[in-house]
């Protein structure tokens, strides 16, 4: 299966902070490919990466790399950022291979949320618990999203990981028949309602008015007590 991905990268022949730099400097992104026997330090072109990565499957797809003329399929393991402009500053893959299985996290599509009865007839809120879910399967077979329909879903309800539809090939790396796992992915639930601010303010006033009439009663008691003793 052809990956819809494809990177070209040179091997990276001077390492440390100062080299990496000076590449960045001139558009060239430090990464990493991780192999079962060796690693091997590249450098990607920003540009291309910029717009490769730009696509959310970017993420959980086989990406082609094409090292000196040999190409190799990996997938993305991690990528750092600039914390203040957001651009990719590292990146590491890991080198796959076509015929052995592999543990990836593919996102969580959710569906039919604008027909969901829980918000549409019920007034609730749907609540995502989790956004992507690890599965186990051949590179080529990786998923490009799990799809969860809400439409079903009501008040006080809840989709779990066993509710998730799997494509062929595809298996869970944690759920399944695993109860222990078998976490939930979602959830629809009725807002609690704000006090509103007028009420608590009357609220208020009436105790103090209360108060108040307690303490003059109380004073006319002992008004009243003097006067006949007297």
């Amino acid at each position: 299966m052809a990956s819809q991905f494809n990177l070209n990268a040179t091997i990276r022949e001077n390492l440390g902070k100062r080299a990496a730099k000076r590449y960045r400097k001139d558009n060239l992104i430090p990464a990493e490919v991780y192999g079962e026997k060796n690693n091997q330090s590249i450098l990607i072109n920003s540009f291309e990466l910029t717009k490769q990565s730009s696509d959310p499957q970017f993420y959980s797809n086989v990406i082609d790399i094409v090292i000196d003329k040999k190409n190799i399929e990996v997938i993305l393991k991690d990528v750092q950022r600039d914390p203040q402009k957001s651009n990719i500053t590292h990146i590491d893959f890991l080198a796959v291979d076509k015929n052995k299985k592999i543990a990836v996290n593919v996102p969580v599509k959710f569906i039919n949320e604008e027909s969901c009865i829980g918000i549409k007839i019920s007034g609730g809120i749907i609540s995502h618990i989790i956004t992507e879910i690890e599965v186990s399967c051949l590179p080529g077979d990786i998923p490009e999203s799990l799809e969860v329909d809400v439409a079903n879903l009501d008040i006080n309800q809840s989709l779990h990981i066993t509710d998730v539809k799997l494509p062929e090939g595809v298996d869970f790396v944690h759920g399944g028949e695993d109860k222990e796992h078998d976490t939930a992915i979602v959830k629809c639930y009725k807002p609690v309602e704000e006090v509103i601010e007028d009420e608590v303010e009357q609220t208020e006033e009436a105790t103090e008015v209360a108060a108040k009439e307690s303490d003059d009663d109380k004073s006319k008691e002992v008004k009243d007590e003097k006067e006949s003793k007297e």
